[in-house]
């Protein structure tokens, strides 16, 4: 989970401030366990041809799931799950880019398996002891279509997004 204090809220001019939202310069992990960065491509509702990418940190596996099924699949960018110490080669924070979503469910219960770049499966907590049937369903399968490939650029130049334009 993520947790912050009062002293690294930032103050967001109003004009870009969502009502409700408060702002984080620093967030705190309170455990050391596998968490998600969501990235998906969303339109702006009075010009759809004007689109934005938002990043969520998300803290727990099935609250990705949930989220996943909520959203349209040509919406998410990218999803990379990030690994504590203990789960990682490093011994350090690292980072899986995860492929595939499944959930598997059983009377025993149910759990999130992930697949990553290389087709490894992994997860992020205790699975039940599955008693078959065990119903897997794919949530989200993140497609080559899916990934914006990177745009090559001399060392030092701007990326094309952030370039200004004389002409506007």
């Amino acid at each position: 989970m993520f947790v912050s204090h009062p002293e690294y809220q930032f103050p967001m001019p109003p004009a870009l401030d969502r009502p409700g939202s408060q702002h984080w310069r620093m967030v705190e992990l309170t455990l050391h366990a596998p968490w998600f960065l969501l990235s998906m491509e969303i339109a702006d509702a009075d010009e759809p041809e004007c689109r934005m990418t938002r990043t969520l940190c998300i803290a727990w596996d099935i609250d990705l799931a949930e989220l996943l099924r909520s959203l349209d699949a040509s919406q998410v960018k990218g999803i990379v799950c990030m690994m504590p110490a203990w789960q990682s080669p490093s011994g350090q924070w690292s980072s899986r880019e995860v492929r595939e979503v499944w959930l598997h469910r059983s009377v025993s219960g149910q759990h999130v398996a992930l697949y990553d770049v290389s087709g490894e499966t992994f997860d992020c907590g205790l699975i039940p002891e599955h008693v078959e049937p065990v119903q897997r369903e794919l949530l989200l399968k993140v497609g080559v279509a899916n990934a914006s490939p990177p745009v090559p650029r001399a060392r030092g130049s701007r990326p094309a997004s952030r370039a200004r334009n004389p002409e506007a």
